[in-house]
């Protein structure tokens, strides 16, 4: 009698290690968002899981993803450490490529590169300021992108923007073999930055920086140059970012990368980085980009105005925050 009523209640070995294997894997409740997103917009409309709309939700998310590759660096590098110019250098990136190439794809190579060195400039100037000038983070970038929009707005008076060229079009909009071109980079720079971020030197001293500077000063760290590269890798992947939006976009104003900044910390934040620094992946990123677009395109199916789906979104992103600073308290 015993046993049959102590033997109900507990889970079978089997069950439990399927449960353990569950919280092992990596990345799972992403997944499993992911998973009941995409069943919900199909039970609301078949057409949600189609070739098309799922195509699309994959190049709207792969283009968060490449915005967000230099928030990751920077919010991995701890101190509450957030970029707010990541939208400011990806507009100007694509004034750049804009206009010095043009239409045509004889420039293109000076223009990409130019809009590269400006990235690299604009993070050394944040990273020199957070380091150097001891600035928070927040108030460093945003200083910095309120006068890189200036200069940016300057720029487009003096030279008018023009449609993008063929290469940089096929880029943002193009297939091979009907996968989307964006898809394949994004795809591309995911693996680069996980082997960077898991391999290198480099990317275990960023963890261990972001975990806890003292530390890592203790221990030999050069700190100042990995949080500085950090802010360099920003913007520069924040002005690569912009260059793939100009052909994703199809033309370039002064306001096209502005929504990219937050989205960019959402992204990462709903893939799994702490705002404290040292936790977080691109992988996750990546994820988390994908549950944002998948999560706006089913507000969008229910028929949501966009003030309802920057509320709702909102509202998402703080029960994220939420709880994982329940987490991490």
């Amino acid at each position: 009698m015993n046993e049959a009523k102590t033997s109900g209640p507990i889970p079978s070995e089997g069950q439990a290690g399927t449960f353990r294997t569950l919280l092992l894997f990596p990345h799972a409740g992403s997944f499993t968002i992911i998973a009941g997103l995409a069943l919900t917009g199909f039970v609301i409309n078949p057409a949600f899981l189609s070739a098309t709309n799922l195509w699309s939700v994959l190049s709207i998310a792969a283009m968060l993803s490449i915005a967000s590759a230099g928030q990751t660096l920077v919010i991995l590098s701890g101190n509450q450490g957030i970029d707010l110019s990541v939208g400011t250098i990806m507009t100007c990136a694509a004034l750049l490529v804009s206009g010095i190439g043009g239409t045509s794809d004889g420039a293109l190579a000076p223009a990409v590169a130019a809009a590269l060195i400006l990235g690299a400039a604009i993070g050394l100037l944040n990273g020199l300021g957070v380091q150097v000038l001891r600035l928070y983070p927040l108030i460093m970038t945003l200083g910095v992108s309120f006068a890189v929009e200036g200069l940016g707005l300057v720029y487009a008076q003096a030279r008018a923007p023009s449609m993008p060229g063929r290469f940089i079009e096929t880029l943002g909009v193009g297939r091979f073999w009907g996968v989307p071109w964006i898809v394949i980079v994004a795809a591309g720079l995911a693996i680069a930055l996980t082997l960077l971020l898991r391999y290198s030197r480099y990317g275990r001293m960023l963890y261990f920086v972001g975990s806890n500077i003292r530390a890592a000063r203790a221990a030999g760290v050069p700190t100042a140059r990995v949080v500085i590269g950090a802010y360099m890798a920003s913007g520069i992947l924040s002005a690569l970012a912009g260059v793939v939006l100009f052909g994703f976009a199809g033309s370039v104003n002064l306001s096209l990368g502005a929504p990219y900044t937050m989205m960019s910390v959402a992204a990462a934040v709903i893939g799994g980085a702490s705002l404290s620094g040292g936790q977080g992946s691109f992988a996750g990123t990546v994820l988390g980009a994908i549950i944002f677009t998948l999560l706006t395109n089913l507000l969008i199916t229910l028929g949501f105005s966009p003030a309802l789906r920057y509320i709702a979104s909102g509202l998402v992103l703080f029960a994220v925050l939420l709880a994982t600073s329940r987490e991490t308290s």
